[in-house]
């Protein structure tokens, strides 16, 4: 199976969920990438600092979303109502969904407080957990 998250700047939410299921999934190819992402940019901090206190791996770097990565991917994630329209409008395909089993937007941590970041994270594990791990 390969799974394609995509978020905004692919620094945040994307690099998070890619992470929580590589753990879960490792025989998954899984991977991120942003709308508007800037090639090479590095995971924030605070979603790094996230990352390490659930003992998940923190290595990542930006990547723009590509024609590649949508044709690849068997499944495409976004975190916003926005994020699909955008993407399906410049990269048409019926393999994207919201990450949410109940279609409500993971709010953007970007530039706010570590808790911020901390409910963001809870939010993917369980809508990862829910769309993969439960057939929910």
């Amino acid at each position: 199976m390969k799974i394609l998250f995509v978020c905004t700047g692919n620094t945040c939410r994307s690099p998070m969920a890619e992470k929580i299921l590589q753990w879960f999934k490792p025989e998954w190819e899984v991977r991120s990438a942003g709308i508007i992402a800037i090639a090479g940019a590095p995971m924030s901090m605070q979603s790094k600092e996230v990352l390490q206190e659930h003992g998940l791996p923190t290595y990542h770097i930006a990547k723009p979303l590509t024609d590649e990565l949508v044709e690849q991917a068997d499944k495409i994630f976004v975190m916003t109502e926005q994020h699909r329209r955008t993407l399906v409008d410049k990269f048409p395909n019926k393999k994207t969904e919201l990450i949410s089993p109940y279609d409500f937007d993971v709010a953007d941590p970007y530039g706010g407080s570590k808790a911020d970041y901390e409910y963001a994270f809870a939010e993917l594990e369980e809508m990862i957990t829910r769309r993969f791990l439960l057939d929910v």
